[in-house]
């Protein structure tokens, strides 16, 4: 009884008697000393052992056994052949070698492809130059019109030449050492022979690519010596003309920032934070830092058109330090200003509703107007007796409202002000300034949408909250206009697919809240949200 081993050789495993495992090591070794000095021996000594495992394959596949015996290695190494036959050709003066042939088999040959090595490869088997195989299937597609098809096919059909085995017996060319080395020796001299070619042809090319390149730089730059700096001052003049433009518009926007421009401050947001007494040093301050590298700029495109040398170098020293003192001013002023918003103070107020088992909430489309305003406008109440209408895309949004369920008996409105200042003191004074208007007449509701401010008051974040707290099956028929400022329920979703936007929903308070009156309504609102 014969011990066996366990080997891979090149991924498959094979059983191999223990006396067959020792000639074959000393045959792999004896390999691997004859070619380690060869370049890429790695690259050869690989194909070898391929070509070993897939013959040692053939031979358990034909006899059926599971073990590789002695005898099957020594026939093996007998058709491989001798790493001691090339030393026994080198000693004599002109070596020779029995490159043995075999039986060629059909691959495709992806060295010397095209497309797809296809009629390379049957010039392989069949001894012609591939060129003449092209030109017919050039020739059958021309024709006859199969030629692509035909083509197609065999690409299909023929496996592509992966090993050196494979390369080797698609030129019917026996796996044996021999023949190993003869087709490693001319893929190396047909290497060396690529490169020398490369580097013939291709430093003429680089020659040719650097006296290009010279010319290139040459005439550019000529054209830039001539017509490069027409196009320069063009270029200049063009923001010459677009920088006074600007400025001129920069100024034009502080002078009615500052009041200058039409006698009055602009009330709106955001110049109505600033106060009084600080607008001019900041609005100044950030003109000149916009402005300064503006009219630096224009300064250079300037010298640039009229071939100027460099500014003066106090004017240029002038410009930066305005620039920097500006700078610092409006940070200063700018972080004073936010101070402003440190603190925040509420207050509210409550107040009783009279008893109703319907309430009709709407919004007030009508402007209030102080008697302030209506001197600044301008009317008299003689002459003027139409109504100002609110455009809603103008209004901020500093009111807010909320329905929910008392606990009690009674409606009541709880009425938050809310404002922001450098201390609590002064953001509860700002909060107590503010005015909000809401007309209560039997079961009607009707709510102004903006808390208001005097002209003459600062911007401190200022906010209106109002809670309707209503009891239980207590009914509310709601203006869709309220949908905007209502926090805590979407109106839209107690109104049925088509109906008109401006028709009032109608609602019941629940112990979970507001339910719309026309419950499967909602219901399949709430099924259609939810498919979204």
């Amino acid at each position: 009884m014969n011990k066996t081993i366990i080997i891979n050789i090149n991924g498959i495993v094979f059983h191999i008697e223990e006396d067959a495992y020792e000639v074959l090591i000393q045959y792999m070794n004896e390999i691997k000393q004859h070619f380690g000095f060869s370049a890429d021996s790695y690259e050869i000594v690989n194909d070898i052992e391929n070509r070993l495992a897939e013959m040692f394959a053939e031979r358990l596949a034909t006899s059926g056994k599971e073990v590789i015996v002695l005898a099957e290695v020594q026939e093996v190494i007998a058709q491989m052949g001798k790493p001691s036959d090339f030393d026994l050709a080198e000693e004599t003066e002109e070596p020779t070698y029995n490159y043995s042939r075999s039986e060629k088999k059909l691959f495709r040959d992806t060295e010397d492809r095209i497309i797809g090595g296809v009629c390379a490869g049957i010039g392989h088997y069949f001894d012609v130059e591939p060129r003449w195989i092209r030109i017919a299937t050039i020739l059958l597609f021309l024709f006859f019109g199969t030629g692509i098809f035909l083509y197609l096919l065999l690409w299909v059909v023929m496996p592509k030449a992966v090993t050196r085995a494979d390369r080797m017996a698609m030129k019917g060319e026996a796996a044996n050492l021999q023949n190993f080395k003869k087709s490693f020796e001319e893929e190396m001299a047909s290497v060396k022979e690529n490169i020398g070619k490369a580097q013939e042809e291709v430093k003429p090319f680089f020659q040719r690519l650097g006296r290009f390149v010279e010319q290139l730089f040459s005439h550019l730059g000529k054209f830039l010596g001539t017509f490069g700096k027409l196009i320069f001052k063009l270029i200049g003049a063009f923001i010459v003309g677009i920088g006074l433009i600007i400025l001129f518009g920069f100024f034009v926007v502080l002078l009615a920032i500052l009041g200058i421009w039409n006698g009055e401050e602009l009330p709106i947001f955001p110049f109505n934070i600033v106060n009084p007494e600080d607008q001019v040093a900041l609005y100044v301050s950030a003109f000149l830092v916009v402005v300064i590298p503006l009219v630096s700029l224009i300064l250079f495109s300037i010298r640039v058109i009229f071939n100027r040398p460099k500014l003066n170098n106090n004017i240029s020293y002038g410009l930066l330090v305005s620039w920097l003192i500006a700078l610092s001013f409006g940070l200063y002023f700018g972080f004073k200003t936010g101070g402003e918003f440190k603190q925040e103070a509420r207050f509210s107020q409550t107040v009783m509703l009279p008893s109703q088992t319907s309430y009709y909430l709407d919004l007030n489309s009508e402007k209030y107007l102080s008697a302030e305003d209506s001197v600044k406008l301008g009317l008299r109440s003689q002459s003027f007796k139409g109504k100002i209408m609110i455009n809603y895309g103008d209004i901020p949004d500093n009111f807010e409202l909320s329905i929910e369920k008392s606990d009690t008996q009674s409606a009541n409105l709880e009425i938050e002000y809310k404002a922001k200042g450098p201390s609590f003191q002064q953001a509860l004074e700002a909060a107590k300034k503010i005015q909000y208007r809401y007309l209560q007449q039997d079961s009607s509701l009707v709510f102004d949408p903006m808390a208001y401010i005097k002209s003459n008051e600062r911007w401190r974040d200022q906010e209106v909250k109002v809670v309707l707290t209503v009891p239980l099956n207590t009914r509310l028929i709601i203006n869709p206009r309220l949908n905007r400022y209502l926090n805590n329920y979407n109106l839209y979703d107690c109104k049925a697919e088509g109906e008109d936007d401006d028709k009032p929903s109608e609602w019941i308070m629940k112990n979970e809240g507001l339910v719309c009156a026309n419950d499967s309504l909602y219901q399949k609102n709430q099924l259609k949200k939810g498919l979204r």
